[in-house]
């Protein structure tokens, strides 16, 4: 029975069985216990969340329950395509202890799992499987205040919104390209300008809408930038009379 993942818990199981009664061919028996935990991990599992090209590394800390001593004498991933890791080895008292520091290593957004196996000389537990958990998403290259523009008014009176977009410290681009999703209840007009050395984009965002109604669209912002090839700013519009 495989106890990975239980150990200081209570496992049950239910197994079934079958036998050549015919009153009563299948049974279920329960089987519980306490799971003895011979290692602490912490944490159980490596969580990689961040923007890509960010430095994303954590550790965790491996040692040993009172009176389950052993050593780890190995370690290995079950892919590694997106990491790279490095096992230490200390000393607690008379307890060996290991800081595992695993690091990511994708440079483009998307997920990923894989699981570190720790090789141990214990003569029962002979892995411990620590899990690896990535998040890469794409650079944040602009502060977009606000990423969402509503439209809310009276018909007949004027109606409109604005964002700015402003390229973070050690990000250049121009914005080459405006389009709507429908446009059919909205106009936009786009400016850009340079403050401080640095360009600076204002998209104004005017209702056209005649009548009273709700409408949902939205503008997408084409840039020159690898990292940030668009820019998508919702709109909402509620009209009333």
């Amino acid at each position: 029975m495989n106890t990975n993942g239980y150990g200081g818990r209570t496992l049950k199981k239910i197994i079934k069985v079958y036998t050549s009664d015919k009153q009563h061919p299948v049974a279920d028996l329960t089987v519980t216990g306490s799971v003895k935990k011979f290692a602490n991990v912490v944490p159980a599992r490596i969580v990689l969340n961040g923007e890509a090209g960010s430095d994303l590394k954590m550790t965790a800390k491996i040692s040993p329950v009172s009176g389950e001593l052993f050593h780890i004498t190995g370690a290995k991933a079950d892919r590694g395509q997106n990491i790279r890791f490095n096992l230490a080895e200390g000393q607690k008292g008379d307890k060996k202890t290991y800081t595992l520091t695993v690091e990511n290593t994708r440079t483009a957004p998307g997920r990923y799992y894989d699981v570190i196996r720790l090789s141990t000389d214990h003569k029962v537990h002979k892995e411990i499987l620590i899990p690896v958990v990535g998040n890469i998403t794409a650079p944040k290259i602009a502060d977009i205040t606000p990423r969402h523009i509503a439209l809310n008014g009276r018909v007949g009176t004027p109606i409109k919104g604005m964002s700015v977009i402003v390229p973070r410290d050690g990000y250049s681009f121009s914005i080459t390209e405006v389009k709507p999703h429908s446009g059919a209840y909205i106009k936009w007009d786009l400016k850009e300008t340079l403050e401080s050395g640095k360009k600076t984009y204002v998209l104004t965002v005017t209702n056209v809408k005649a009548d009273k109604g709700r409408y949902y669209d939205a503008l997408f912002l084409k840039t020159d930038s690898k990292d940030m090839p668009e820019i998508r700013i919702s709109v909402s519009g509620s009209i009333t009379e």
